[in-house]
């Protein structure tokens, strides 16, 4: 029964104190948490650390938390958040510019689930170098928009971009890959789509 609830009687339920709400959004929600985590910081311990953080505080906050529209969006911005706050607090890094494109790092390669999807393994092939060769702002949103099907108000929310800001982001990230692939717009969203689908 606690499976069929929507996300805002999930959250609705967390705020009353339901463990089994938070148990719920954890399972629902990791492998997505878990993808666009590994893509900004590439360290798998680093990564369960930060989303287990992540899910302490909320049931640790539970009862002071906000009504929330959009339960994956919340999710994937406050590990994004975690993630440049473990940044900064690691020795090893610096501290990370939001602009800087060491913040979102998505490798592609030939083994990738998505690429092995690409009926074509030479549009495969091309589309991974080509995505390797952008900046961690475009590959991003490439990310977001593409693979995780997200509309661009929610990407905007997550990037911390205007929706306008967000389309010119997205806009450029395509004609920068247009372009090293050679091929024209429609073509490179077809690419896109298959690889997805």
């Amino acid at each position: 029964m606690a499976a069929d609830l929507t996300d805002i009687e999930l959250w609705v339920n967390l705020k009353k104190g339901d463990r089994i709400a938070l148990n719920n959004m954890y399972s629902k929600y990791f492998n997505s948490l878990y993808q666009y985590g590994m893509r900004m910081l590439q360290d798998e311990n680093a990564v369960y650390d930060c989303i287990q953080n992540l899910f302490v505080k909320i049931w640790t906050s539970h009862q002071k938390l906000n009504n929330v529209d959009n339960l994956r969006n919340y999710l994937i911005t406050s590990l994004r958040n975690a993630i440049i706050n473990y940044k900064a607090t690691e020795s090893r890094f610096q501290k990370v510019d939001l602009e800087s494109n060491e913040v979102f790092d998505l490798k592609f390669n030939l083994e990738s689930d998505y690429i092995k999807r690409e009926e074509d393994g030479q549009k495969g092939k091309q589309l991974a170098e080509a995505m390797n060769q952008l900046t961690g702002r475009q590959k991003e949103i490439i990310y977001l928009r593409y693979f995780e099907e997200m509309e661009f108000a929610e990407i905007a929310e997550i990037m911390q971009l205007s929706i306008k800001g967000t389309y010119k982001l997205s806009a450029r990230a395509l004609e920068a890959l247009r372009e090293i692939m050679k091929i024209d717009k429609s073509m490179l969203i077809a690419i896109l789509l298959a690889v997805r689908a």
